[in-house]
């Protein structure tokens, strides 16, 4: 029998451990907040960056300009791309990664990915072929966030190493899986660089990159593909890679998901040159002035009608000002002074006239993890588009918004 003593001690021990254990979870909740608004705070001015170089690079009427331009912005691009990378790793070793899982459509997912990679792809000349094989379930119940980041990881890892003119194979095909399941199997092939057999056995491990594959001269964090291994993980797949130096490499994830058991519409990528918005009006709240200029500049390509205000108060006061349906839909900052966007979002809500509940309501944010983007939709808000904003996925929305 166990004496009073060494149950007391039993009991202290547990007590030290719960102790500890509040203790490492209010660190981790310091660190995680600290790292949030870090991000936001980085973003914020480089997402301004981005945009104006975007800008001039569309409006330059000089050659060398635009090239500046381009330079400019894909320097940008890099620095967000470093930030989300060990802002993600630091999530995934930390177990702070939550997967939100929904019916997604496959042929969506391509598309969206698509009208994101397309770009990089055309700047190379490099052909670009997209397939889908076998497809018993097109529509899937999976986290669409972190299975685009897995697979826009891989396709923007191949357009930076395949050499201009080269070629790049994306396709999707899919198997029986176990019970329900259905195993859908992603792979991107390439003609690119390829890689060294020493680098290939350390490829998964983080800030790891091939110095024997001569390719000194492209930038990366090195976390790229231990972030996608670790997604794959998560969501319960596997990840396998085929490469030689000189002649390609190939990934393939597979990964068995349940499907839907409804189907959701076809949403549709669109090009903001081809939309025409006349007759609707936007109302923009950003607290930062560049953000504003940019929006509406954004807007503008596809006719419609803004008006700005720099925070949330200040929007939520606009929209009770206004004629009832004066406004079709508003784009909204989430971190702003004054009152932020989610605030702001659930008072337009409450509010007691006819278009409270009917105005489309958009965040536009720096703030773009899946609990990020929860909480938008948990306020009444229609959507949330990530910043730097990509103007086919802004259009996208906003057609799949007004039905067009």
């Amino acid at each position: 029998m166990h004496t009073e003593a060494e149950y007391q001690a039993a009991l202290d021990r547990i007590k030290e451990l719960e102790e500890q254990l509040e203790e490492s979870q209010k660190k981790y909740k310091t660190v995680t907040d600290f790292m949030s608004r870090t991000s936001h705070e980085i973003r914020t001015p480089m997402n301004s960056i981005i945009g104006l170089a975007a800008l001039g690079e569309a409006e330059s009427y000089g050659r060398s300009a635009g090239e500046y331009f381009r330079q400019i912005k894909e320097s940008g691009m890099y620095q967000l791309e470093i930030l989300g990378d060990i802002l993600d790793m630091a999530k995934i070793e930390s177990g702070g990664v939550t997967l939100f899982y929904e019916a997604y459509d496959l042929e969506d997912l391509a598309d969206n990915v698509g009208a994101v990679i397309a770009p990089l792809m055309k700047q190379k000349e490099i052909e670009f072929n997209f397939e889908l094989h076998d497809l018993t379930a097109k529509v899937l119940m999976t986290d669409r966030l972190r299975l685009k980041q897995i697979l826009m990881n891989l396709l923007s890892n191949a357009a930076k190493f395949t050499p201009e003119r080269g070629r790049v194979d994306f396709v999707i095909s899919q198997s029986e899986g176990s019970g329900s399941k259905v195993k859908t199997v992603f792979v991107v092939r390439d003609n690119g660089i390829g890689m060294s057999e020493e680098f290939m056995e350390r490829i998964f491990t983080p800030f790891e990159q091939d110095r024997n594959a001569g390719n000194s001269e492209i930038q990366g964090t090195g976390l790229g593909l231990s972030i996608t291994k670790s997604l794959t993980d998560l969501m319960g797949g596997t990840m396998s890679v085929k490469s030689k130096l000189g002649e390609g490499t190939e990934f393939t994830v597979e990964i068995e998901f349940e499907p839907a058991k409804d189907t959701v519409g076809r949403q549709r990528t669109s090009d903001p040159e081809s939309i025409d918005f006349s007759g609707k009006k936007a109302l923009i709240a950003d607290d930062h002035s560049i953000n504003r200029l940019l929006e509406v500049k954004l807007l503008k390509r596809g006719h419609f009608e803004t008006d700005v205000v720099v925070n949330g108060f200040e929007c939520v006061k606009r929209f009770m000002a206004s004629e009832v349906g004066e406004f079709d839909v508003i784009l909204m900052d989430i971190k702003m002074p004054v009152m932020d966007g989610l605030e702001a979002a659930r008072k337009i809500r409450e509010l007691n006239r006819a278009d409270a509940k009917t105005v489309k309501i958009i965040a536009m944010s720096a703030s773009s993890y899946p609990e990020d983007i929860a909480k938008c939709f948990a306020a009444g808000m229609d959507g949330h588009v990530s910043k730097p904003v990509i103007p086919a996925v802004l259009y996208t929305k906003l057609e799949e918004l007004f039905k067009l």
